[in-house]
């Protein structure tokens, strides 16, 4: 009798045990994605903070053959500097450089401009990194007592605005923005234009004439007889300059014919 009352209450155990198992399983696969979800939104809002606080990038751009600027920003991932959002662009072109296109001191093409070199940029809580053309458009956006230097200067000064800004703008489209400040500074109190023409020439002359040694002893030949090419259309009667022509000539007679 007992051995025949023992064999349904071992096949009942044993036929519960699965079941019981089953809400354990599900409750540790719960726990699982549970776990998951929430270390999956942890690493999306520490991602998210990242990107807020060093994934902004912000800069201006400076169009030379148009003498205009703009501002632009947009977000990436830090460090692999992936871009995730479209670019936004501002028009932030200074009063002066507006004043210079507008009284047709600079004649710009009617044109969209399609070159635009970096000014300045700024990534996350980084400093503002200055560039080259920074140099001339800084002058632009000159102010003093609420009046912007240079647009003063040009009103004042029509004759000499005329002759002076478009040495401007073509040292801009050559790059030579390092030019630009020394060259500005020399002719601000500049009050007649043979002087300011004198002066510029002398002063350009001079420079390009370091910067083409410095490119033949850097090895870009071509570089350097392209700007002596243009130095000798401003100023063809400068000896050192001839110089430097007459070298290259020695040094390359096939290249010079």
């Amino acid at each position: 009798m007992s051995a025949t009352s023992a064999t349904p209450s071992s096949g009942s155990s044993a036929a519960q045990s699965p079941q019981s198992k089953r809400p354990r399983k599900r409750l540790a696969t719960g726990y699982r994605i549970l776990l998951i979800s929430l270390s999956s939104l942890i690493v999306a809002g520490l991602l998210f903070v990242a990107i807020r606080m060093f994934g902004y990038v912000e800069g201006t751009e400076f169009a030379p053959k148009h003498f205009q600027t703009r501002q632009f920003s947009f977000y990436e991932i830090p460090l692999v500097h992936w871009q995730i959002t479209p670019i936004r662009r501002v028009s932030t072109t200074p009063e002066t450089a507006r004043y210079l296109t507008q009284s047709k001191t600079l004649v710009m093409p009617n044109s969209i401009p399609t070159r635009w070199d970096l000014v300045e940029i700024k990534h996350g809580m980084q400093s503002l990194e200055p560039r080259d053309p920074a140099l001339l458009v800084d002058h632009l956006r000159l102010m003093e007592d609420g009046t912007a230097v240079w647009k003063q200067w040009s009103k004042k000064n029509p004759k000499l605005a005329k002759q002076f800004w478009p040495t401007i703008d073509k040292l801009a489209d050559r790059e030579l923005y390092i030019l630009i400040p020394r060259l500005m500074e020399l002719t601000r109190d500049v009050e007649d234009v043979a002087t300011l023409k004198t002066v510029v020439s002398d002063y350009l002359a001079e420079e390009y004439v370091s910067l083409i040694r410095d490119m033949r002893d850097a090895q870009r030949d071509e570089l350097a007889d392209a700007l002596l090419s243009e130095a000798l259309e401003e100023s063809p009667d400068n000896p050192e300059l001839q110089s430097l022509k007459k070298d290259r000539q020695t040094a390359d007679p096939v290249g010079q014919t």
